[in-house]
Formats: structure tokens, C-alpha cells, sequence
């Protein structure tokens, strides 16, 4: 009787021990939605400048190609990017063949480099020119 009431026990704490949350594994990355900047930098100084999180949002709105940038930065000396606003944006398939950069983005018409996103992390790289690094979580 004990080795039942045992081998419950364990049964119970192995199956129970053995949940996960797979919720990051099934979540998509994707760019819409709104991304909190943490970080810029680069460019020719190789400046770095934080941002407390929700201090600059930036929400990206898939279906007419804008994204609206709220920016509470007081900083002026700091590099955030866009002022508060709307502008438009496109992701556009790597020109370079065989590169680690599948896809690249134009913000306000521009090229801003390559885009890399997971479920909770955005990173815009423009290294490549002696540009920026946008670094943004969810």
C-alpha cells in the first residue's frame, strides 16, 4: 500500500513537474502591434543612448503600411529616432543574396537596415553603413 501511495505521488509530481508554458514557442513574431524603444546605437560616434521602456512606443499598423511613434523622450541630446507621429513604413526582401538580413525596412521612406523580430524583441540594424541600431521590445 505504501509503495501505491508513493508511486501516486511521484506519478503526480513528475506530470505536474513536467508542464511547460509553451506560449513563446507558439507565439509569432510579428511587427505589428506596438514595441517599446530601449536602445539606439551606432553611427559614426558610437553613441549609445537607453530608454525606459514605454518612454518612446512605436506601433506598427500592417494593414495601411504606418507606423505611429509616441515620443515622451525629454533628452534632446539622445537619439530617438522619430518625433510623436504617423509615417509610413515597408519591408522589402533582402537585395543581398545569401545574406543573414532576409528582410530589410524603409521607415518615412527610408532605408533603415536590417529588421530581425522574435515574439519579444525588435531590432532595426542599419550597422552595415555606419548607421543605427534600434533595439525595441514588446
Amino acid at each position: 500500500m505504501k509503495n501505491l501511495k508513493l508511486l501516486s505521488v511521484l506519478f503526480i509530481a513528475f506530470v505536474f513537474g513536467n508542464c511547460n508554458n509553451d506560449d513563446d514557442k507558439n507565439a509569432v513574431a510579428t511587427l505589428a502591434g506596438k514595441w517599446k524603444l530601449i536602445e539606439t546605437s551606432g553611427t559614426i560616434a558610437g553613441t549609445t543612448d537607453t530608454f525606459t521602456p514605454g518612454t518612446i512606443t512605436w506601433n506598427f499598423n500592417e494593414s495601411d503600411s504606418t507606423f505611429t511613434v509616441v515620443n515622451n523622450n525629454t533628452d534632446e541630446m539622445a537619439q530617438d529616432v522619430f518625433g510623436s507621429g504617423t509615417y509610413p513604413f515597408a519591408v522589402i526582401a533582402s537585395p543581398v543574396a545569401n545574406s543573414t538580413c532576409v528582410q530589410t525596412i524603409e521607415l518615412d521612406e527610408m532605408d533603415y537596415g536590417c529588421l530581425s523580430i522574435t515574439p519579444t524583441t525588435l531590432e532595426i540594424n542599419q550597422g552595415y553603413a555606419d548607421g543605427m541600431i534600434i533595439k525595441f521590445i514588446r
